[in-house]
């Protein structure tokens, strides 16, 4: 019984957060009627192109598309999205969104920190150091140096737009649920990799010593990814487009940026994407169910860890 009073407690939280967000958005004016599907769509499609323009065009994860490796690209569009949050907050029609257009911009600000501070500072300082980044250990050092980034810029951003961490999902939430999940998909995930690793001809001795560095790699690049593409982006779209249209808007525009990751191509690209695609799904309704970042982080992890035994670094 006492665990479905605090689920009660929290959905009702839940309720009032995105309550006091329609509230706030809609002081003077109801704005676009957005209950109807066929603004619905249309907002659906406006933060489609949205979301592309930060995740896939702006994005340094890879060079596939010449804005990706422009800082100019990065700073305009982040410059274009804080113009239009300024210009909601004035336009009455326009006011419900301007929550979701700030998670377009703090979005964008990510691209804009680290292209100049992550890749610029890491390779001064690894340099320095004289770390490889086609090692394990400086792979896995750069990737924490790009969480602390990511996460940083995003969490000192949201505070200072005037809410506070439970908006990005970073609460306790259903934490039982939730990491009781995220550690069944570790268990799950690992000891699979562990198979397939062991029925191809790499040496699981051989990876042993890389353990540590593939789980430190995939926690951090859990939580930066579920904070950036879902923490950020759930509980602003929900009131606008509903649960089931953030869920497929978060999980299109993940499935979608690793069509052009680096380390596939042709129709494994494509089928990789679909793979990622459900997986993101799946976190974002973790996500929603247990009201925190928390399961989705570990299962996202664990995802991570599963390809790095599975396929190598």
């Amino acid at each position: 019984m006492g665990e479905l009073e605090d689920e009660s407690v929290i959905n009702s939280v839940e309720a009032k957060s995105i309550a006091g967000m329609k509230t706030k958005s809609n002081t003077s004016t109801p704005g676009i009627p957005i209950s109807t599907v066929f603004f619905r769509v249309i907002l659906f499609v406006l933060f489609l192109i949205c979301g592309l323009t930060v995740f896939i065009f702006g994005t340094s994860y890879y060079d596939r598309f010449p804005t990706n490796t422009s800082g100019i690209f990065k700073i305009g569009s982040s410059a274009l999205f804080l113009v239009t949050v300024i210009l909601a907050r004035k336009i009455p029609l326009l006011k419900p969104y301007w929550r979701v257009m700030y998670a377009f911009f703090v979005a964008s600000m990510v691209n804009v920190v680290t292209w100049y501070f992550a890749i610029y500072l890491r390779e001064g300082l690894f340099e320095m150091l004289q770390v490889s980044t086609a090692a394990t250990p400086g792979m896995t050092f750069a990737k924490l140096l790009e969480a602390s980034l990511t996460v940083g810029t995003i969490l000192v951003l949201v505070k200072l737009s005037g809410d506070d961490l439970a908006s990005v999902y970073i609460r306790k939430g259903n934490l039982r649920w939730g990491l009781t999940i995220g550690f069944l998909a570790m268990v799950n995930l690992t000891a699979s990799a562990i198979l397939i690793a062991a029925s191809g001809e790499r040496l699981l001795e051989a990876m042993i010593p890389n353990l540590h560095w593939w789980l430190a790699f995939s926690l951090a690049n859990g939580f930066m990814e579920e904070l950036w593409f879902r923490g950020l982006f759930l509980q602003r779209l929900q009131p606008i487009i509903g649960a089931g249209g953030a869920v497929w808007m978060t999980s299109i525009w993940f499935g979608i940026l690793h069509v052009f990751a680096v380390y596939v191509s042709g129709i494994g690209a494509l089928v990789f994407a679909l793979l990622v695609f459900t997986l993101g799904f799946a976190f974002a309704l973790l996500m929603q169910k247990t009201k925190n970042i928390w399961g989705a982080t570990l299962f996202h992890a664990a995802s991570d860890f599963h390809w790095f035994i599975a396929f190598g670094f």
